[in-house]
């Protein structure tokens, strides 16, 4: 089968060879102000083909989208003007840029609601500040020791509040990445406030006080040890809108009013009263404000259908405890340091709960430690302190009926109003959430489809409190993109997903919703689903340290232009046996004019099955062959595999997935038994093998002994589906070197459909000995007598008498003739 280049496809292509890999390496200004209509610049490569900006967030949308004019910036800049609605929610908009081969990498914009202004040097000097207004977002960047200096006027009882964005804009990283650190100073250089680390800001800063006179104030912010690494932008809020640093209650049900109250703000309390929204966004917060303005930054907010209840002084043990219902939310703060709150609450005998703990994860100063007890008896049922990172989490079984109480501290037993938290007692439901894995340590894949090809990720699949296949589905897909997850994956853990694209789907890209779901046949009333997340790293610290990610709940999936190679990979005709091994074969077709290598492996290697991560198709070649083994427990089964397929186009990689090909695990179709052999140097013996059948087989599998000794040699056997034993001669020389040989084996090529199943069977042993010399203490043979060598005696001389006698003897035999 030949790919049908038109000459319109290889225009396409010629014009963006060198547009591949698109990088998204700055955004310029770093925040604007909502409102208002706004030009960013994009910086990067491979932009010269760049279509569209990607807009995860909602609020803000692209009103233009141009390339450059000069030719020395087409590809690394570009330029977008923005409209941001008056309600756009405040905060990190997230976005990315689709090109017609790809899809850059990620970058927050700040969202604000205050004038932005820039950072004017010098400044870094406090007798040198840069004059500014009240309520301004000022946008800047923090080098290498470098102090940045502001000040403004204020009266007297007047809030004064420096909050940063720095940390949170995920643009500086490594070992020396962005760490804020605020002040807040009088005219005599005094500091008033400072923050380095602001629990509600993760590790970005907030400093507050209320002016004691008149005058100036100058705020200073800087890294908190000093770094910097040209990475380091900030957008720095000053002005006297609240800044609270908790709410209560933490959560509520959707569309119902609260009552809310905001902690911490340097003016006291705030109390409002709020509608929350019927339907749960993605991502959701409460905004604070005043005649004076609105807080730079929301307060984490949980939407759960779960009744509040909100703990009532004193609640310091269980008998005072706060009455709440299970399932249920309890609310409230650990106000001093030593407070415990308890509430209390009714289960029946062997009732099952989740206990969760929200405080960490909204962004409360709390570490939590969560207890569980009988209320009549006191005993403890059950206890944890961070099994959700810092939060806790436990689960627990009534042990009879009766009333229960669930308790909270703080781990160093601290306390103020900065230590709320949520408590959400739920029974025991199923849960799913899948996540892509890394191919490549601290990247998240991306999704980029060439058209008429496919793109494929490996899915982590988190079950909680049930078990079963899962599949994966989205009807919010761009045209012309299908998702095939093949059934026999479905109840692993780590589950090949790949994402297919027609030949004539456009080329565009969307952010699109994927459902994870279980799909078990013998459970069709069952309902349980969740999302296909990415965390995306954007922050790296020191060893390697996670420090900040942003989840997506949607994944962008994006249609690219038909990559210039296709590579397919032939269906196996005989099944891979355990402990056994193949080649598979991979073959590729390259348009003219492009010839690169392309590097070829298993998305995902069968349960038991290994496979080579180095193999290319080599330039000037269409084939090539990935080898692969099989462990001797692997399942057996048949799995659906395919191929991630990488090469070079232009200044980057493109990637591509094949098509599924089925891969057969089998039983060993014979075992063989060794017997123990053992052979004198320069001998030779039979080594006899047992052979037990499993299945039939036709014709003559060729049997190979291999693992001998060095200067053995053994000639390969013949063996058909009839023979119960084989034997081997063995031969060595007085060169084969002695010792004990426990790694011996046959390699067996049984025939099948025209190709040959390899076995790998053993293991024998061979034990090679050295001639056995005399013993020491042994008697000396015997010398051998001289051969008697027999001769006739000479005639012994006769007497006088005897010679007489002979002469009458010889005289009477004469006359008798």
């Amino acid at each position: 089968m030949r790919i049908a280049w038109t000459a319109v496809a290889c225009a396409l292509l010629s014009t963006s060879l060198f547009a591949a890999a698109p990088r998204l390496s700055n955004v310029l200004p770093h925040g604007v102000q909502r409102g208002t209509e706004a030009e960013i610049s994009l910086s990067g490569t491979n932009l010269e083909d760049a279509e569209e900006l990607l807009l995860y967030d909602n609020g803000m949308e692209v009103v233009e989208f141009s390339h450059p004019e000069d030719e020395k910036q087409k590809g690394r800049i570009l330029k977008v003007k923005l409209r941001i609605a008056a309600d756009c929610p405040l905060g990190s908009q997230r976005m990315r840029i689709r090109t017609r081969t790809g899809l850059s990498d990620m970058q927050n914009l700040h969202v604000g609601a205050l004038p932005v202004v820039e950072e004017k040097e010098p400044n870094t000097e406090f007798d040198t500040p840069q004059v500014i207004e009240n309520n301004v977002t000022i946008h800047g960047r923090i080098d290498r020791e470098d102090v940045d200096y502001f000040v403004i006027e204020a009266k007297q009882g007047e809030r004064i509040t420096a909050e940063v964005f720095g940390m949170r804009l995920g643009f500086s990283s490594g070992g020396n990445y962005f760490d804020p650190y605020v002040a807040i100073l009088n005219e005599d250089r005094f500091e008033l406030a400072t923050a380095d680390d602001t629990p509600l800001v993760w590790n970005d800063g907030v400093a507050s006080i209320i002016a004691p006179k008149d005058g100036k104030y100058t705020v200073q912010i800087r890294d908190a040890a000093y770094n910097g690494d040209g990475r380091a932008y900030y957008l720095l809020h000053i002005g006297n809108f609240p800044r609270p640093h908790a709410v209560v209650p933490a959560g509520g049900k959707p569309g119902e009013t609260l009552n809310l109250t905001f902690l911490g703000d340097v003016a006291g309390p705030i109390t409002r009263e709020i509608t929350l929204p019927t339907e749960v966004p993605e991502r959701f917060a409460v905004d604070v404000q005043d005649d004076h303005g609105i807080a730079p930054s929301g307060h984490v907010f949980r939407l759960v259908d779960l009744p509040n209840s909100i703990e009532q002084e004193p609640n310091n043990d269980r008998t005072q405890a706060t009455a709440g219902t299970a399932p249920g939310a309890f609310n409230g703060v650990i106000q001093e340091p030593d407070d415990f709150d308890f509430f209390k609450f009714t289960a029946t005998k062997d009732q099952e709960f989740e206990v969760e703990v929200y405080a960490k994860r909204i962004r409360s100063a709390l570490d939590s430690v969560v207890y569980v007890y009988q209320m009549e008896k006191g005993n403890q049922v059950a206890a944890n302190d961070d099994s959700r990172g810092q939060d806790s989490y436990l689960r627990f079984k009534a042990p009879a009926d009766g009333e229960y109480c669930v308790a909270v501290r703080d781990h160093l037993r601290g306390g103020s109003d900065r230590h709320v938290y949520r408590i959400e007692i739920t029974p025991v439901t199923p849960s799913v959430k899948g996540e892509p894995t890394e191919f490549a340590r601290y990247v998240q894949p991306d999704i980029v489809i060439p058209q008429g090809s496919g793109s494929g990720v490996v899915v982590n699949v988190q079950r909680q409190n049930f078990g079963g296949p899962v599949n994966f589905r989205s009807d919010d897909l761009p045209a012309g993109v299908r998702i095939e997850c093949p059934e026999g994956w479905r109840t692993q853990g780590s589950i090949p997903v790949v994402f297919y694209a027609d030949e004539a789907a456009p080329v565009a890209g969307k952010f699109s919703k994927i459902v994870t779901y279980l799909a078990d046949p013998e459970k069709p009333d069952s309902k349980v689903e969740g999302p296909l997340l990415q965390k995306m790293l954007m922050t790296r610290g020191q060893n390697n340290n996670r420090v900040w990610e942003e989840e997506q709940i949607r994944l962008p999936i994006i249609v690219g232009e038909k990559a210039p190679f296709r590579v397919w990979m032939e269906t196996p005709k005989v099944p891979l046996v355990r402990g056994g091994s193949m080649n598979l074969i991979v073959k590729c077709e390259k348009q003219e004019g492009w010839d690169e290598d392309i590097q070829v492996l298993l998305l995902q290697n069968p349960s038991g099955v290994n496979s080579s991560r180095s193999v290319k198709i080599a330039k000037g070649q269409t084939e090539a062959q990935i080898p692969i083994n099989a462990a001797g427990n692997a399942a057996i089964q048949e799995s659906l595999i395919a191929l991630r397929c990488i090469a070079k186009v232009g200044n980057g990689n493109i990637e591509t997935c094949t098509e599924h090909v089925p891969l057969r695990v089998e039983e060993q179709y014979v075992t063989f038994e060794f017997a123990q052999a053992a052979v004198e140097q320069g001998k030779e013996i039979p080594v006899v093998i047992k052979v037990a059948k499993r299945k039939d087989f036709e014709g003559e599998a060729e049997v190979q002994l291999v693992g001998l000794p060095a200067n053995t040699t053994a000639e390969p056997l013949k063996m058909t589906k009839e023979m119960e034993e084989l034997v081997f001669t063995v031969k060595t020389t007085a060169e084969t070197p002695p010792g004990d040989n426990k790694n011996v084996l046959c390699q067996v090529y049984i025939p099948e459909n025209g190709d040959k199943i390899h076995h790998s069977l053993g293991t024998g042993r061979l034990r090679v000995d050295r001639p056995l010399p005399p013993k020491n203490n042994a008697p000396k043979p015997e010398p051998k007598p001289e051969p008697v060598v027999k001769t006739e005696a000479p005639p012994k001389p006769l007497s006088r008498l005897e010679m007489l006698r002979l002469e009458q003897k010889e005289k009477e035999e004469a006359e008798n003739k």
